[in-house]
């Protein structure tokens, strides 16, 4: 039984879009002047495609948008592999671009299952299975033991009645089944599959991170409660944070530096820093291994300090991401961010005082916000000197409390999916500011500031 693992190919009015392994999927314009075009790592998808293959599955991922392949190189591939299952990953942009192609893929093979997972699906699964009749299984949140549970009750022919976090349809009838939990043990799961993909394609270039670079994860998950993230809401619909064994991340390290090569490693976790003595296992462990490569992660700033920033550092930290959407203390609370400003502050200055380089990023058009806070956040810009930082445009995805809020106050302006892209389009208001003020800010901003 082939299964195929799809990150279909997106791509709409010269923009480039990601979506599998980014949790704020939008499109971007092609770069020019010799900068690397950011592609995330599709992390569920791979986890999901190693799983199925450490179990004896005859499994293969396709990274349309790492390989630049357009959907009709793509339809052409899939036919060559004749699978009979095809799993694919579709978010809130991308959805009307994803169901148009999957649909063309199904009308090309004579007999495969079509299996769809990601955020979106995760949320709308009962709408889905109703509107689209080529669908025929959803996987709901983290989906890696979801998909592998369904492979195995469709090997035995068997009704897929047990499998946690699954929708489908049973005599023309949708089920849903009770959700799944989500991974206890991340140490059960093998390492991420990178064979089937363009390896050296994937890159987070953030504060001139050396190239090739590597992205991976030592945790999922995170204990905060901001009501416009994505993942704890959707995909893992709990607060929970895991973490995997050390000596299991160092070994992946070494595995990626050594063997495959890579100049520079990027922990794309939730938040990389939630468990303090986990950073300094990880660091201690680096350094007890002489492993001499730079590497950088996503962070929370007010959970950093001067003495662990130094051990960071001295185990090869080059860069740190840490997101602080803005510097206004009430948006801030009104969308349970809970940071500590005057904490970031020290973090920062902290961060650059160890001769770590630093990103920032920032959310324009959160509940609340004003030219005047805007402002605030721009000067504070001036004021960090970041190396490197990024704007997005506010955009409640389907699933969050965001969304709830922004629909009950009638703030929502568009429903049309395609517009839910944060970088260049807004589909909320705020009290003060229209969709088109954010729209014409964030353009400003593009053309006016360094934005990387």
């Amino acid at each position: 039984m082939q299964i195929l693992l799809l990150n279909l190919p997106w791509r709409k009015n010269g923009r480039f879009g990601v979506r599998a392994g980014s949790r704020w999927p939008f499109t971007s314009l092609p770069e020019s002047d010799g900068y690397i075009h950011y592609i995330p790592f599709p992390f569920f998808l791979a986890y999901a495609t190693s799983l199925l293959k450490s179990k004896g599955k005859k499994a293969r991922l396709i990274d349309a948008i790492a390989e630049g392949m357009d959907a009709q190189q793509l339809r052409a591939k899939i036919k060559a592999n004749n699978p009979a299952i095809l799993v694919i990953e579709t978010s809130t942009p991308s959805f009307n671009n994803d169901m148009r192609i999957a649909e063309q893929i199904y009308n090309d093979l004579d007999d495969c299952r079509i299996v769809m997972c990601g955020p979106h699906p995760s949320v709308y699964a009962e709408q889905m299975l109703e509107k689209y009749a080529f669908i025929d299984y959803i996987l709901i949140g983290e989906y890696e033991y979801t998909l592998l549970n369904l492979v195995e009750s469709l090997e035995k022919d068997q009704t897929p009645k047990m499998v946690k976090g699954l929708a489908y349809r049973v005599n023309k009838r949708i089920q849903v089944n009770p959700p799944r939990a989500t991974i206890d043990s991340l140490d059960d799961l093998p390492w991420p599959e990178r064979d089937d993909v363009p390896i050296y394609k994937y890159n987070d270039g953030f504060a001139q991170m050396p190239t090739p670079n590597v992205q991976m994860w030592a945790s999922r998950g995170c204990p905060y409660s901001c009501t416009f993230c994505l993942w704890p809401q959707t995909i893992y619909k709990e607060r929970r944070y895991r973490k995997r064994d050390v000596k299991d991340v160092i070994d992946e390290m070494e595995y990626l530096t050594g063997q495959l090569k890579f100049k520079a490693i990027y922990f794309d976790d939730d938040v990389f820093n939630i468990d303090r003595n986990y950073v300094i296992s990880i660091c201690d462990k680096i350094k007890n291994r002489k492993i001499k490569i730079p590497w950088a992660a996503m962070a929370r700033a007010d959970l950093i300090d001067e003495e662990l920033l130094s051990k960071m550092a001295a185990a090869g930290l080059y860069a740190i991401k840490y997101g602080i959407e803005s510097i206004d203390k009430k948006i801030l609370n009104f969308c349970q961010k809970g940071i500590d400003i005057n904490k970031t502050c020290s973090a920062i200055e902290a961060t650059k005082r160890q001769g770590i380089k630093v990103h920032l990023t920032f959310c324009l058009g959160l509940p609340g916000e004003t030219e005047q806070t805007l402002q605030k956040t721009l000067k504070f810009i001036e004021y960090a000197r970041p190396d490197s930082f990024q704007f997005s445009l506010a955009t409640p995805f389907p699933g969050t409390e965001y969304f709830k809020y922004a629909e009950d106050k009638g703030w929502l302006l568009s429903k049309k999916w395609s517009d839910y892209d944060g970088n260049y389009k807004s589909v909320v208001r705020t009290e003060n500011l229209k969709h088109k003020d954010l729209e014409r800010i964030m353009c400003d901003l593009n053309s006016n500031l360094n934005v990387q």
